[in-house]
């Protein structure tokens, strides 16, 4: 009896359909190839000589279920679970990527796109959906609460996974569930945790419980042959990583731990700017590097091997962790820039504190400012030089002023045409928005979302920036950057081409002046390249479908958000030129207009873009007064002084600043 004929006798019950027995062998056959029988113990060295395979499946079962339980909270059982999504994934309910889809009688099709039927197209539903977080939750619940139902359902999803799927020839295309950054998140997290919930379940049968194994074989032999690079590495990587530590007992895992490790410690080093920052210039996959690297380290401690991990990367992820503090909101949130959602700062610092030690800024994070410190310097204000982000904040408190002011590169991925894009809070309110790009959809929406309509800058002739290059910075980026006590300035240029058609009519000269503590003055420099003249629009992204017009001042708004927070927008442009005011919500046509594109805890909703535009002219500067403004409190008074000079009362304080020299 060959190995392949014992081991199909094994899985003969699992279905009845031949070609389903075969690939469950054939899963099986590769996982006993690799197995060190030693390890197993001699029942299964026994058994296999014997060549009695229900036996050794029995051993090796025996073993597995035996093992000591994961030390590491985040790929263990012993969770945060939820009972009411199980219960809805019991039903065959899943919500991806914003779409809901009930799968008839609960019989889950791993294959299955619902956004073809549902639209706009995205490929993201069946990539996401087989990265199995449903599962995890079951396997939690389950440990929870003891009930089998949850076993159950995980066995035969399990088990109809591995009949449905194969490696596709195009595997990272559309439609396959072997995408190679989901082989990492199921091998790096959810297939961890559920593997560890139901290995001692009586509803597993052996033959299972080692399929499972098996598939998580199969999927590290995969990523170990076909890596890819970016962001997707990382957790391709951290994958192979886990699982290899985990199961020691396969022949090839030292190799391919030492393999995932080089290629870990590796991407980091080539990933994370000077600054700290990922080099896709997102808060999301910023957090997924350092996840990912936080993931090795954890393991490499619980396995006593810390002193193979050299230490620069540990100062590394230590520089992630304080960018990603110098970066926050008022509220501890990251601000949306490229392709990101609302990202906590928790999510770098609570693992920080942890692992790499109880620094005070960790703490000042954790806690909500009860303990620790902030970062030390001479003010709350940072520039990041490499990713290009000037972060101007009148102090560390709750209700800060801040703007997150965008001079950097594209990013290596999930760019947006969004320099000099500027994001502005007031507390924990956003009150100009950069929405984060929405989901990863085939749709005009998204589109939209990530150009440079969807953000806070200047259109040309209609045309908004369209940039190939740079996706990053070799260098430090001159941003002429001041912070003190009384003032932030930052500037940058863009200079590169507009339109799909690649132009160059204008370049743009945003410069912003932080007056402390309470205001911001932006001046936007438009200056003709062609000597032609062209029509100038400066944009406003507001979270409202609602502003009202300040009488006093000609052009000037004020938002209607219904919060503690407005902001009050006082343009101080040319008199004599023709500026015409426009406040658009929900507009699809001739472009789209007033749309806030959000994913994960936002929508796609309504909202209103206020734009100022001057038609036929060489060259103009907009300059704009950005006042966030406590709702009931007395407006700003602003008066133009016969010197040029502005003079400005805002919140009991008196402002004097020359529009001309901002910097000074």
């Amino acid at each position: 009896m060959t190995r392949r004929e014992g081991l199909l006798t094994v899985v003969s019950g699992l279905s009845e359909n031949e070609e389903i027995k075969i690939k469950y062998a054939e899963h099986l056959e590769e996982l006993f190839d690799v197995i060190i029988p030693e390890k197993i113990g001699e029942n299964f060295s026994e058994a296999l000589k014997n060549n009695d395979y229900a036996s050794a499946v029995k051993a090796c079962a025996d073993y597995y279920r035996q093992k000591p339980d994961v030390s590491i909270p985040e790929l263990s059982c012993h969770g945060a679970y939820n009972i009411s999504d199980a219960e809805k994934a019991l039903g065959g309910y899943a919500r991806i990527v914003n779409v809901d889809w009930d799968f008839p009688n609960g019989d889950v099709d791993f294959l299955f796109d619902p956004t073809i039927l549902k639209g706009p197209r995205n490929h993201e539903w069946v990539w996401q959906f087989n990265r199995h977080n449903h599962w995890s939750n079951f396997s939690r619940t389950y440990t929870a609460t003891g009930d089998e139902k949850y076993a159950v359902a995980f066995r035969s999803q399990l088990l109809k996974w591995i009949a449905q799927t194969d490696i596709p020839q195009n595997w990272n295309g559309p439609g396959s569930a072997w995408r190679t950054i989901e082989c990492g998140i199921r091998l790096l997290g959810s297939w961890q945790i559920t593997y560890d919930g139901f290995r001692r379940s009586y509803s597993i049968e052996d033959v299972v419980l080692l399929l499972m194994i098996a598939s998580m074989h199969r999927q590290s032999v995969h990523l170990i042959k076909n890596p890819t690079g970016k962001n997707w590495l990382m957790m391709e990587s951290n994958g192979v990583y886990t699982f290899s530590s985990l199961f020691t007992e396969l022949s090839d895992s030292a190799e391919n731990r030492r393999i995932s490790a080089d290629r870990l410690q590796e991407e980091v080093e080539r990933q994370i700017l000077p600054d700290g920052m990922h080099n896709e210039l997102s808060p999301d996959y910023q957090g997924v590097v350092l996840s990912c690297a936080l993931n090795f380290y954890s393991i490499a401690l619980d396995l006593g091997m810390a002193d193979e991990i050299p230490k620069s990367f540990t100062e590394l992820l230590k520089k992630t962790v304080s960018a990603a503090i110098l970066l926050s909101t008022p509220s501890f949130t990251q601000p949306r820039t490229n392709d990101t959602y609302t990202i906590k700062t928790t999510t770098f610092t609570a693992r920080a504190e942890k692992l790499l030690g109880r620094e005070a800024e960790y703490l000042f994070v954790n806690s909500s400012r009860k303990d620790g410190h902030p970062p030390k310097s001479d003010t709350a204000s940072a520039f990041l030089p490499y990713a290009g982000f000037a972060v101007m904040r009148s102090d560390w408190g709750k209700d800060a002023a801040y703007m997150c002011f965008d001079v950097g590169p594209l990013g290596l991925a999930h760019v947006h045409q969004d320099k000099l894009n500027i994001n502005i809070y007031k507390g924990s309110e956003e009150l100009i928005y950069d929405d984060g790009g929405g989901q990863y959809e085939i749709s005009d929406m998204r589109d939209y979302a990530i150009s440079a309509y969807g953000h806070n800058t200047v259109l040309v002739d209609g045309l908004g920036q369209y940039r190939r290059a740079p996706l990053a910075s070799e260098s430090e980026i001159d941003a002429g950057w001041i912070t003190n006590e009384s003032f932030d300035y930052a500037y940058s240029v863009y200079d590169d081409t507009y339109g799909k058609d690649m132009l160059r009519p204008a370049t743009h000269k945003r410069e912003v002046r932080f007056c402390k503590p309470g205001f911001f003055c932006v001046t936007d420099t438009l200056t003709s390249i062609d000597e032609n003249i062209h029509d100038y629009e400066l944009i406003f992204h507001l979270d409202t479908t609602k502003v009202k017009e300040l009488e006093e001042y000609k052009n000037g708004v004020i938002s209607d958000f219904g919060r503690k927070y407005e902001i009050a927008m006082i343009p101080l442009d040319d008199d004599s030129a023709d500026v015409e005011l426009n406040a658009l919500s929900a507009v699809k046509d001739p472009i789209l207009r007033g749309w806030y594109n959000g994913r994960n805890e936002r929508k796609l909703h309504e909202a209103i873009t206020v734009s100022r535009k001057v038609c036929a002219v060489k060259d103009f500067k907009f300059t704009t007064l950005m006042f966030p403004v406590k709702a009931g409190d007395p407006l700003p008074k602003v008066r133009k002084m016969s010197d040029g000079k502005i003079d400005i009362l805002f919140d009991g304080k008196r402002y004097i600043i020359d529009i001309e020299y901002l910097n000074k």
